[in-house]
């Protein structure tokens, strides 16, 4: 019985939460991020101002709380992956389960606001080199590893920017018809090419 409550209570969080983002993301649309104050926020979801400051500390945190899920689901699917995969192939895999958490418009607007706004750029940053962090904790748990292992942060560093630039690719992938997964190899054959010594040219001499 306490478990069947804490889970109503759970679910009833994240339907508030829901509310207050959803809310939030149409004003934004509609005037504007720094037109758009706490209180209309909280008014459109049909709340209180000290409900929504339960929920988020500012309207920056409004925007990226959808990071949040992504991050869930990206350490999921990183802790859950077979330990002998290659690094590479764990990126893809993991960030594919991340950015299934958004649609083509909620990312469009996203970006938006990110790129109009310079307090959600700074904002932005700060929970990419917190993400690291976590993805380094993830990895050596997937293997058994130190998250302060030399190849587990520099793991962590690559996972982080698939991330970083499939997030930033998302959008863009979309509009152009592209299907994302495509985009995504892509970036992850790029990179594997880019890790990968380069090919001797004929007739050069490697001891030379």
């Amino acid at each position: 019985m306490v478990m069947k409550d804490a889970g109503k209570r759970s679910a009833k969080r994240e339907e508030t939460r829901r509310r207050l983002t959803r809310a939030a993301q149409r004003l934004f649309a509609e005037q504007g991020f720094e037109r758009t104050t706490v209180n209309e926020i909280a008014a459109a979801a049909g709340l209180s101002r000290r409900t929504f400051f339960h929920y988020f500390e500012a309207k920056e945190d409004v925007v990226l709380s959808r990071f949040d899920d992504i991050e869930r689901a990206l350490l999921d699917a990183i802790r859950t992956a077979p330990p002998v995969m290659p690094i590479l192939e764990v990126a893809e895999r993991a960030v594919l389960a991340a950015l299934d958490q958004l649609d083509e418009e909620e990312a469009q607007s996203i970006e938006r606001l990110k790129r109009d706004t310079p307090a959600l750029r700074v904002r932005d940053r700060g929970k990419y080199e917190r993400l690291e962090h976590a993805i380094a904790g993830a990895l050596a748990e997937r293997v058994g590893a130190d998250a302060v292992d030399l190849r587990t942060r520099l793991d962590a560093m690559l996972l982080t920017g698939v991330l970083r630039v499939g997030h930033e690719g998302f959008s863009g992938a979309a509009a152009s018809g592209e299907p994302f997964q495509a985009y995504l190899r892509q970036v992850v054959a790029t990179l594997d090419a880019g890790l990968r010594p380069a090919p001797l040219q004929e007739g050069h001499d490697a001891t030379a």
